[in-house]
């Protein structure tokens, strides 16, 4: 048996759901507003998402494919991997002046829904895993480049640079001020230095 053609565009109505989650959160998200936004109704998103949890997952999943392959791009943007990543955190930061900055929807899936929520969980922990690991081959390409020492710690260094972005990114999202986040990122990024 051959399945119903949609008579919405999957994808857009995943984005849809993604803007939503990310702008209030998943427990603040009501169905009806959801089914609002998307422009679908109601049995739609239950054939072709499951339900709003489902959905929620596949967002998060989405918005970690889409954040992992930016992350490549802009860590592979000039020749100096140490210029990449002092850009990647400063541009962070200055993300701040956005007014409605909404963070970074895995860091609000984390704190919202992490603790209690082992699917959720364990999705954040994937997408965290897959920046550290861009983030060591980056400084790995530092160290081949000879801009850091070649007894570099990068693995552990890569863990502490993505705990640092998660701090950066929570503070974006409560309260932001890239003055502030600039400053601190001055003292945080020194690891980046060679000794």
């Amino acid at each position: 048996m051959v399945g119903r053609k949609l008579a919405f565009n999957r994808n857009a109505a995943l984005e849809k759901a993604m803007e939503l989650f990310w702008e209030k959160g998943y427990s603040a998200t009501s169905l009806a507003e959801l089914l609002d936004y998307m422009g679908i109704q109601r049995q739609s998103l239950y054939n072709t998402f499951g339900n709003k949890h489902d959905l929620f997952l596949e967002a998060i999943a989405y918005y970690g494919k889409i954040a992992v392959r930016q992350l490549e791009e802009r860590l592979n943007y000039s020749a100096s991997p140490l210029e990449n990543l002092r850009n990647l955190f400063y541009q962070t930061a200055d993300n701040a002046k956005l007014l409605g900055c909404r963070g970074c929807f895995v860091v609000n899936a984390m704190i919202e829904l992490a603790p209690h929520d082992p699917q959720v969980a364990a999705l954040v922990e994937d997408i965290a895993t897959n920046v550290e690991q861009i983030f060591t081959s980056t400084l790995n390409q530092a160290i081949a480049k000879g801009e850091l020492p070649p007894a570099f710690d990068s693995p552990k260094t890569a863990r502490y640079l993505y705990h640092v972005l998660l701090g950066l990114n929570t503070r974006i999202k409560g309260l932001p001020n890239p003055e502030h986040l600039r400053e601190t990122l001055d003292l945080a990024l020194m690891v980046l230095q060679p000794q």
